[in-house]
């Protein structure tokens, strides 16, 4: 070590202007003289050449300590390949599955492997007899060394680690010194925390090398310099205590409310340093990557700055890659229909037929058919395409019949088909990988089949295409680990694809072009004009340390200096800082007061308190009392108080929140009409923001036109006039997922008691019980029967729910229909009635519609009735079944429409009595509670409940046709259920769309249809 030089300088420039003075003295006899320069970092070696290069210094070698070894005894390791992430964890599993010793309960997890092979890196540069310590220094030690030694032993025959190499390297030097002859003199520059196997290399290459000259690089703070001085003593030099009080400072401090705020100040003062400095000159270093990575290339894409740097998103975020690893994973619940479409939704997916994949289609035809998962793959969308095909075959027959409904009941039936060829194609290349047995065959099925469902990805993002790329490369190098003898497991693959796509980040841009993004590690090496380093705040920088489980501070203690401390950890963050300090003429530091994310206060982190008593003057200052000098630092009171005083804004969308904030007028479409949705809805008119469509062409006119409409679509009117349009006009409905469904819905439970009554009924035509006749036994069997057979037709198209719980609510509904039964024999023995049709329609299948005359014109009406009785004495019954609670149809007693909410009884009877009766018929209609122990709620159809059913009728479709539909949101807040969907979208409520009611109830032009569906607003406004 005689030949080796020592130069120590500060970083940033003054270790550049270092670096050219060993590089020109070393090449001052002969500019081509071969010098080799050993660099801290990639980034750092770019830094280096370029700034050589001005002074037309060439000749030079530059490499990382890991790269010259490789370069050094890479030969001398053949045929032993690299030991990639995945090879050695799979052989810590391989160890884990024969011995896992006190790790047996959670051998099997991912997290274990992943936190194994981490300890493993670290123990790879240990001695036998620090080993032997870790192993004694806590209870996981001994089985954790075990471990540890076996997977070395077995990865030392095929395979090499960066260790190895090192050690490799440094051999064939002491063997044979002239091979570093030919890089000529050494420079070592800025070597940082060196481990025992890079300085026994770098020790070989001194020893070896005709020149070395170490430029060290120290911040003059004792703490932050340890970990340097200390792979200097491991490589023979003993470095003098530095006297200096030198210490990097920052510059400028900045202080911001949060992150947020602190990224756009930076951002806004990157755009004004652009005018004089150029942007490969101005670095913005991060101190916590969340949320700082994203924020900063957000806010710098948004004021159209170019970065380069590490990127923020890995390869396993993308959407390619995602697709891939979420359509792997189906597998272990047998393709669960809604994350089979979440899989496919990431990117552009195509069928096992090359043909791009209809994914919103095709989720809703999954949801109609009652898909959940496995075998309903096959039998459910058979089932529906098969229905589908029926209904077209049906609609062809018809005497006229509708080409559109031909067309789209056939191109259901098809797409329903296509769905399930590749549904079952999936779920048979998925069960067919997960048996393979082989790690070559099991990448290469996966492969195949990330290829069929991507197909080409040429014409997608680049950045997705790097995900492609990168995919493909894990895959392929999959294949090696049968040489292990692991037995292959697809769950085992995709843990692994996972875990080598978090790890893979790209990077943004190429140095020197744009403004360089970075972690404050990248600082080593680094020299800009003007440097940003944001994030400084106590809880961030260093922010709470974790102790690592596996490897705590007991046993590194146990196995120093070999094994890095704790203390290590937060010296190098301190060392990262001080440099990046170093690392520009300007330096402007930043840290948030607050985190909006959590309603919590922020102090500037405790290595900030040198800059902060530097630049107040205060060699005293506490941490906590920082705020004392607000005047000598950069303060943001808030997002908006920066912005309005900001001299340049940075993005488009800051200039025009500015202008208004001024009260400026902003020409953006989006913004005014937003401003008039917002003042619109706000007023107490009733304007187009609330539903007024007056004068919109198009919208139905009931009373002048032949269009028929059904008792139900206007009472969905009356009810909130918003939902109507929704659903009926603009046909928008709530999606229901198959795989939520526990029990089965009151609506089915409805359909399936009206479905076996009909079916009961039209069954025994001819043979139906006379006046006042009971029921027979043989007909209440049949009825059974037919209860039964729907039931298990309802089970099979998967809208029962659960299956356990489908059990119970089979018998209650079976037993509801023989209580039916009774309750009815009772209802007709005290009228003397007789059982005459059950589901009487009306404007269906050829029958006339009921036609209502109103004021505005006349009311044409379909439906059915659920059953019609005959009195001895002509009396007609019309009775509507019902299967829920009767408590919304009390108010009939007051009220026989409720409000317009209940319009099926007397247009009912209407059709009755034309049907089956003449004009002077008397007819008396029911709704009939089947289910709640038979309770009856008459509405006989008198000439006050007719002039009261027209009236209502006229309001309904008049307003309709006026364009009138205010969204009236329940009164009861939604609690256990959503009441309206319509009014509550997203399921947090509907209190802001109930106030806005409130308020545009009292509009005159509404009074007609509010003195309907809502009297006591009006009562309320008369006695105010």
């Amino acid at each position: 070590m005689s030949t080796t030089r020592i130069e120590s300088t500060a970083y940033g420039a003054a270790a550049l202007e270092r670096l050219h003075a060993v590089v020109a003295r070393l090449k001052a006899d002969d500019p081509m003289t071969p010098v080799t320069l050993l660099l801290p970092n990639n980034l750092a070696g770019v830094v280096a050449r370029r700034h050589l290069a001005r002074s037309s210094i060439g000749g030079l070698y530059l490499a990382t300590l890991e790269r010259l070894a490789e370069q050094i005894a890479a030969g001398l390791l053949t045929p032993r390949r690299p030991a990639t992430r995945p090879i050695v964890a799979a052989t810590w599993r391989t160890a884990l599955a024969k011995a896992p010793g006190i790790f047996e309960e959670v051998a099997e997890h991912p997290s274990t492997i992943q936190a194994l092979a981490s300890a493993h890196r670290e123990l790879r540069d240990l001695t036998d007899p620090a080993l032997d310590n870790v192993a004694h220094a806590s209870a996981l030690g001994p089985d954790l060394v075990r471990l540890h030694r076996y997977v070395t032993t077995e990865l030392a025959a095929d395979w090499y680690d960066e260790t190895d190499l090192l050690r490799a390297a440094a051999a064939r030097i002491a063997a044979s010194p002239e091979v570093v002859g030919e890089l000529g003199a050494l420079v070592l520059y800025l070597p940082q925390e060196l481990t025992q196997s890079q300085a026994a290399f770098v020790a070989a290459l001194g020893d070896a090398a005709a020149d070395l000259t170490v430029i060290v690089g120290l911040t003059d703070v004792r703490r932050a310099d340890r970990a340097v001085r200390r792979s200097l003593e491991r490589i023979g030099i003993d470095l003098p205590p530095s006297i200096s009080k030198n210490y990097p400072v920052a510059t400028e401090i900045l202080n911001a409310s949060d992150a947020d705020d602190e990224v756009r100040c930076v951002v806004r003062d990157v755009v004004a340093a652009l005018e004089h400095t150029p942007a490969h000159r101005i670095a913005v270093l991060y101190a916590a990557a969340s949320p700082y990575a994203r924020l900063l290339h957000e806010h710098l894409a948004a004021a159209r700055i170019e970065v380069n740097g590490p990127g923020t998103r890995p390869v396993h975020e993308r959407a390619i890659a995602r697709t891939l690893l979420e359509v792997l994973a189906l597998v272990d619940q047998d393709l669960p229909r809604a994350d089979v479409f979440r899989a496919l939704a990431n990117a552009p997916t195509r069928d096992f037929a090359g043909e791009r994949i209809p994914v919103p289609q095709w989720e809703r035809m999954s949801r109609a058919a009652g898909v959940v998962r496995g075998d309903d793959w096959d039998t459910r969308l058979a089932r529906y395409a098969e229905s589908e095909r029926r209904t077209a075959d049906q609609e062809e027959a018809a005497e006229d019949p509708r080409p559109a409904a031909i067309r789209r009941a056939q191109y259901n039936a098809s797409m329903a088909e296509r769905l399930h060829r590749f549904a079952s194609t999936l779920r048979r290349r998925l069960g067919s990988l997960a048996e393979l047995e082989t790690w070559s065959s099991l990448s290469e099925g996966v492969l195949q089949l990330f290829h069929d469902l991507l197909g080409d990805y040429s014409s997608l993002p680049i950045e997705e295409q790097y995900a492609a790329a990168a995919v493909e490369g894990s895959l392929k190098g999959l294949s090696t680990l049968d040489e292990l003898g692991t037995p292959a497991s697809l769950a085992v693959l995709r843990d692994v694809l996972d875990l080598e796509l978090q790890q893979s980040l790209p990077r943004v841009g190429s140095f020197g072009t744009g403004v360089l993004v970075a972690p404050l590690s990248a600082s080593v090496g680094l020299s800009a004009d003007i440097v940003y380093v944001v994030g400084l705040s106590e809880d961030l920088y260093p922010g709470r340390v974790h102790e690592d489980a596996l490897l705590p501070h007991r046993v590194r203690e146990a196995a120093a200096p070999e094994l890095a401390s704790f203390r290590d950890r937060l010296d190098e963050k301190q060392r990262h800082l001080l440099v990046a300090f170093s690392a520009g003429a300007r330096v402007v530091a930043s840290f948030p007061r607050g985190d909006l994310r959590r309603s919590s206060r922020r102090l500037p982190t405790r290595w900030l308190l040198g800059s902060l008593r530097e630049l107040t003057g205060d060699h005293g200052l506490p941490a906590t009392q920082w705020d004392r000098y607000g005047e000598v630092l950069r303060t943001s009171a808030s997002y908006a108080g920066s912005l309005t005083t900001a001299t340049m804004p940075a993005t488009e969308q800051e200039w025009q929140t500015r202008a208004a904030a001024a009260k400026l007028w902003v020409q953006d479409r989006v913004l005014v009409q937003a401003r008039e949705l917002l003042r619109g809805r706000a007023s107490s008119a009733f304007t187009r923001f609330d539903g007024d469509l007056s004068g919109v062409s198009g919208l139905p006119e009931f009373a002048v036109e032949d269009r028929i409409a059904s008792p139900t679509s206007l009472e969905s009117y009356a009810t909130c006039p918003h939902a109507y349009f929704v659903e009926r006009l603009l046909q928008v409905e709530p999606l229901e997922a198959p795989e939520d469904l526990l029990v089965i819905s009151p609506v089915q439970v409805g359909n399936l008691i009206h479905n076996s009554l009909d079916a009961f009924v039209t069954r025994l035509a001819g043979s139906l019980p006379g006046y006042g006749e009971p029921w027979t036994e043989e007909q209440r069997a049949l009825l059974l029967a037919i209860g039964a057979d729907l039931a298990d037709q309802f089970e099979a198209e998967g809208l029962t729910g659960h299956p356990r719980l489908w059990q119970r609510e089979r018998l209650r509904i079976l037993g509801d229909l023989m209580v039916l039964l009774t309750d009815d024999d009772r209802w007709r023995s005290e009228r003397n009635a007789s059982v005459v049709a059950s589901e009487l329609t009306f404007g269906f299948d050829g029958e006339p519609p009921v036609e209502i005359p109103v004021p505005s014109g006349r009311v044409l009406l379909r439906g059915s009735a659920d059953k019609v009785d005959l009195g001895a004495d002509g009396t007609i019954y019309v009775t509507d079944v019902k299967t829920g609670g009767f408590s919304r149809y009390e108010g009939i007693e007051t009220d026989p429409v409720a409000g317009g909410t209940k319009l099926q009884l007397p247009v009912y009877a209407y059709a009755a009595r034309a049907r089956l009766g003449e004009p002077s018929t008397p007819v008396e209609a029911s709704y009939w509670f089947v289910r709640r122990g038979g309770k009856r709620i008459p509405v006989p159809l008198t000439p006050e409940v007719e002039a009261r059913y027209v009236d209502t009728l006229d309001v309904i479709v008049s307003s309709i046709a006026a364009g009138f539909f205010p969204p009236k949101a329940p009164e009861v807040p939604d609690f256990l259920w959503v009441q309206c969907p319509y009014c509550n979208p997203d399921s947090l409520g509907h209190s802001e769309v109930r106030a806005r009611w409130d308020r545009k109830r009292h509009d005159p032009v509404l009074e007609r249809l509010v003195r309907l569906i809502d009297p006591t607003a009006l009562e309320v406004a008369s006695d105010e």
